[in-house]
């Protein structure tokens, strides 16, 4: 199974139900909708299409709404223009670009002689010479080929733009009224700009999106820690911030965004350039497959293909190329032991990730194949995967909305799983769901944390952490010599062993009160009806050192030679082989 998630942008190249599908299947967890481009209605086509793919596939597809915030880019144009290298441009408000005047979706005219101008993620840099009446002049030190809407930053200029523009608005509503599963808010500057966005969200009826904040600008970078605190999610849109900050800082920002977010538990997407030249190219460069493997090795819950999807010629390619960098990563001693060195501490105040934090270790000193957080709200799932087990996390909810919103989340497995009325159909549910999805089978030793259950009949805390065996419990009953066997059971009247042809259980009835004829050797362990810890059969198990249980009486269904395993240190007999298998792994 693969942690790291891969969010994928939706455009031209791929915003048809076939490809989304296809996508889907490569590897795809998150759709992008880029509100940047294209229109408010045609996003809820896509959107809709995203729906129906989610609705017939097993892996939940989520849907991302980014809204592009109070982003200066420059007009629509048919055909690119050429800007010449020593060339003087004017900068103004409008919707036409020629060589000589370029429109722009907002003024620059905050900036003043001396300013940069960059254009198209800085592809194309200028020098400010003069402002008047609106219009920026600007000589162009770095020319080069300007296509449709893009953008334009001026590092260090503060433009006075309100952070949720007319078009993000529409966003907005289309979000809330479409049950979005997240909204990324673009150029957040601050918490409160995250709270801004979720207060509006709020006025449409959206107020339970999630809100992933892009650090896009170096103020942002100042104000990491409040804004990890305000938001649902964070992204790492190295794109902006390679224009905002020196060039050479982006990959030790980008290492403290992941960090603090793995730290809090808030999912992180690594976004920008991961396979950019795959855009046109079957291939991607061995520095950019290093590029997916750092974000990897860092511990991101995603990263994120821009135009790679949304253009390109090859949007499926590209998808399975980063699924197999991922996976092969992944799979690394050096993913394991970066793994092992960044365990977060958790929070004093916090039961659910004092627990999660416990299920980790518990998971792997137990020798576990799965850790299975049972979550109606997605909570207790992302507390779990904040601390990165070395066994897959399968989230269960009966929430197909949390189901799609964990699709983001490390390591998490989200399945649908329908309200329990007590403990014991909850355990059920989570076992059923890790031998779904492929992390465990039968037999298998899972551990199971549930999540905010208080009202579930059988439990009286709000968290509870459990030892689970992924198998039909046949009968339970007394330990009393501990230890772990499987062989076929045998019912025993009279204590003759000469009807074993093999190595068995004996299965005594509660009549029984005579001893054992034949070769003790192939006691493999004891099923007493009659409880006990002191008689013939008792004695004779602890001289033998095979595991035996008492006060237990088999069902009539169980025939003799069927295959069961007894786990004396629980007093439980399981139906067939449940030894643990983990280690084999």
């Amino acid at each position: 199974m693969r942690n790291a998630k891969i969010v994928c942008t939706l455009g031209p190249a791929s915003d048809d139900t076939e490809t989304i599908r296809a996508l889907s299947a490569a590897g795809m967890s998150v759709a992008r909708l880029n509100a940047s481009h294209g229109t408010t209605d045609h996003r809820r086509t896509v959107l809709e299409r995203v729906r129906s793919v989610d609705d017939e596939t097993d892996s939940p597809l989520a849907v991302m709404v980014d809204l592009q915030g109070p982003e200066v880019r420059t007009a629509e144009t048919d055909e690119p223009i050429h800007l010449e290298t020593g060339s003087v441009v004017r900068f103004l408000e409008g919707d036409t670009a020629t060589p000589e005047a370029v429109g722009l979706t907002h003024s620059i005219a905050a900036a003043g002689p001396g300013d940069t101008v960059l254009l198209d993620d800085g592809r194309i840099e200028a020098t400010v010479e003069d402002v008047q009446d609106g219009t920026v002049t600007a000589r162009i030190d770095s020319g080069g080929e300007l296509a449709s809407r893009k953008g334009v930053n001026l590092p260090g200029v503060a433009i006075d733009v309100d952070l949720v523009t007319p078009s993000d608005e529409r966003e907005l509503r289309l979000a809330a009224e479409e049950n979005a599963d997240f909204v990324a808010a673009s150029f957040v500057r601050d918490a409160a700009d995250v709270y801004t966005i979720t207060d509006r969200l709020d006025e449409y009826g959206g107020g339970d999106i999630p809100v992933v904040a892009k650090i896009e600008r170096a103020g942002a970078v100042d104000n990491l820690a409040g804004i990890v605190d305000a938001a649902d999610g964070v992204m790492v849109a190295r794109g902006d911030l390679g224009v905002e900050c020196p060039l050479e800082d982006v990959p030790v920002i980008q290492k403290r965004i992941i960090r603090t977010c793995v730290d809090a538990g808030v999912p992180v997407i690594t976004a920008t350039e991961m396979l950019d030249s795959m855009i046109r190219s079957r291939r991607p460069t061995r520095a950019e497959a290093s590029d997916v493997a750092n974000a990897v090795l860092d511990g991101t819950d995603a990263v994120m293909l821009s135009g790679e999807t949304a253009i390109g010629d090859h949007p499926v390619r590209v998808v399975e190329t980063m699924d197999r960098i991922v996976r092969e990563i992944e799979s690394s001693d050096e993913y394991a032991e970066t793994r092992e060195q960044r365990v977060p501490t958790a929070d004093d105040e916090s039961r659910t990730e004092a627990l999660a934090r416990s299920a980790r270790y518990l998971a792997r000193d137990v020798g576990a194949s799965a850790v299975v957080a049972v979550s109606e709200s997605g909570y207790t799932a992302r507390k779990t995967a904040m601390f990165r087990p070395g066994v897959p996390v399968v989230a269960t909810t009966p929430t197909d909305r949390v189901r799609r919103q964990l699709a983001i989340s490390w390591g998490v497995q989200p399945e649908y799983a329908d309200y329990a009325t007590d403990i014991e159909h909850v355990l059920d549910n989570a076992v059923e769901a890790a031998i779904d999805v492929g992390a465990a089978e039968s037999g298998d030793t899972v551990v199971v944390l549930l999540g905010m259950m208080s009202g579930l009949d059988g439990t009286d805390t709000a968290n509870t952490l459990k030892v689970h065996v992924a198998a039909e419990t046949i009968a339970a009953g007394k330990s009393v010599v501990s230890g772990r066997t499987t062989a076929p059971l045998v019912r025993i009247p009279d204590g003759d062993l000469s009807v074993l042809e093999r190595d068995s259980i004996v299965v005594l009835s509660e009549e029984f009160d005579g001893e054992f004829t034949g070769d003790l050797s192939r006691i493999s362990g004891i099923i007493g009806a009659r409880p006990g810890m002191t008689g013939y059969p008792a004695v004779i198990a602890r001289e033998l050192g095979v595991p035996m249980v008492s006060g237990v009486t088999l069902p009539s269904w169980i025939d003799d030679g069927e295959v069961a395993t007894i786990d004396g240190e629980r007093g439980v007999i399981y139906e067939g082989d449940v030894r643990q298998r983990s280690g084999d792994r």
